[in-house]
């Protein structure tokens, strides 16, 4: 396409940065407590639920899930932004949901360092909305997905991570008696909870992210192929700025 426009440089997936609080943006101030916690948790035994800063659930939705969580019979770290007057996205906790999730060794929070909680040897699968941001973070951690999009380019990142990546599954939300789309019920949460941690599926799904993970991290590695388009970016903008001040000079 470089032909037809201005040269294109395609560079990422940018995700070394996640210690450097310095360059950080997160609308939320998040907590580190939850990485305490899965310090405590064996490695790959925990399912880590988020669903981004601009999505908001029903109160209905939200029931299925947590209570497809529970049923599951995982370990759950589950981000739930509360409704902000500020921003005016977020979701409510089902009742006494989050005393059910303690008493089985699981884990509700407000917000949390999404990049360093991917990095934790304890995550599993991720259930997601698919952003743009979340799909690349869980490609380059190497953890299996579970998809919930939305809408917009959510849907088409959930359909490249599940059928061409092959790194998670779709969770389908049910149909009611005319044939209208209703919710994901907690049985299909099960269902992809289980088939992304357990049995055959699960093991070649993460053998298919881990490749994924090792392209991203060559990518980005020195002669990589993101490497060498920040430098061909950087040789760009020196050659347009050294050829302006030549036409202006003249």
């Amino acid at each position: 396409m470089s032909h037809l426009s201005a040269p294109i440089r395609p560079v990422g997936p940018l995700f070394k940065s996640q210690n450097d609080v310095s360059v950080r943006g997160d609308m939320w101030k998040s907590s580190d407590d939850c990485l305490q916690w899965l310090d405590s948790q064996s490695p790959g035994s925990v399912v880590y639920i988020s669903f981004g800063s601009v999505v908001s659930l029903t109160k209905e939705q939200m029931e299925e899930l947590g209570s497809g969580l529970l049923k599951s019979g995982m370990k759950f770290l589950w981000v739930i932004k509360p409704p902000s007057k500020k921003y005016g996205f977020g979701s409510e906790a089902p009742d006494g949901f989050v005393e059910a999730a303690e008493s089985k060794g699981s884990l509700v929070v407000e917000w949390c360092p999404q990049e360093k909680v991917l990095a934790h040897p304890a995550v599993s699968c991720f259930v997601t909305h698919c952003g743009w941001n979340s799909s690349m973070e869980c490609l380059s951690s190497g953890v299996l997905v579970v998809a919930f999009p939305g809408w917009g380019d959510q849907v088409t990142n959930a359909k490249f991570l599940v059928d061409v990546y092959g790194v998670g599954v779709r969770m389908k939300k049910s149909t009611d008696e005319k044939g209208e789309v209703e919710l994901v019920k907690s049985e299909e949460v099960v269902r992809c909870i289980v088939e992304s941690m357990k049995g055959q599926k699960a093991v070649e799904m993460k053998k298919n992210v881990l490749k994924w993970k090792k392209a991203a991290e060559e990518a980005v590695a020195e002669g990589g192929s993101s490497y060498r388009n920040i430098q061909a970016f950087v040789d760009d903008i020196q050659r347009m700025a050294s050829d302006r001040l030549l036409s202006k000079n003249n």
